[in-house]
């Protein structure tokens, strides 16, 4: 009870006891940490390997976590994320009293003010699967073309821009934009953490094009 009271106190009184309970179990590793496979709705904690790391938004930013069964998107929000001044893509990381839910991007992994991030010494073995699934997925072939640049003008500039690899359409959004400059059509290349919408395919800030 002293710990769980302790608990309640360095998150000055704005967590119940229940949620207190939980954290103290978790350090003490009562609590069963999932596989990402295993994953579905509500509390989660695991430990999972950084692959990319998304464009800071004002108050969240998506990062792409793995671990031997698969991938999904973290989402950390508002001051959680100040912990990616300390972390860096490779880093394994035990995360605790998050929430996970379905999105855009298939299962997402929320830590936000009661949840706990940190580095840890651990080595986690991630594989990349290619083909097209639910959630963030990898595609591979051929750059057949590249279509014209196009810019759209919101709050901000934002730039957009359709590829054709093998026979898939996909469509990258600003840095991604960038990275595609100096592809030559006709290379092969490898396009990590797409997702889809409304049936197309996106690349996004978290995404990464590499050769093969």
């Amino acid at each position: 009870m002293d710990e769980i009271a302790e608990e309640i106190e360095r998150f000055n009184g704005l967590i119940d006891e229940e949620t207190a309970k939980l954290l103290v179990m978790e350090k003490k590793g009562l609590l069963k940490k999932k596989k990402i496979v295993e994953i579905k709705e509500g509390t989660a904690s695991l430990f999972a390997k950084i692959e990319s790391i998304g464009k800071k938004r004002k108050n969240f930013v998506n990062v792409v976590i793995g671990d031997e069964t698969g991938h999904c998107i973290m989402k950390l929000w508002n001051h959680q994320m100040k912990n990616l001044i300390f972390l860096k893509e490779g880093d394994v990381i035990r995360i605790a009293n998050a929430w996970a839910k379905k999105g855009i991007y298939g299962l997402e992994i929320n830590v936000g003010k009661y949840g706990l991030i940190e580095k840890v010494d651990k080595k986690i073995e991630t594989k990349l699967e290619f083909g097209r699934r639910d959630g963030i997925f990898n595609l591979s072939g051929k750059l057949i073309k590249k279509y014209p640049t196009e810019v759209y003008f919101e709050n901000e500039e934002k730039f957009i821009r359709k590829i054709l690899v093998d026979d898939k359409e996909i469509f990258l959004f600003d840095e991604k934009v960038k990275d595609v400059q100096n592809v030559m059509e006709g290379q092969k290349i490898a396009l990590l953490w797409l997702y889809s919408k409304n049936g197309r395919i996106y690349a996004t800030d978290f995404s990464k094009i590499t050769f093969l």
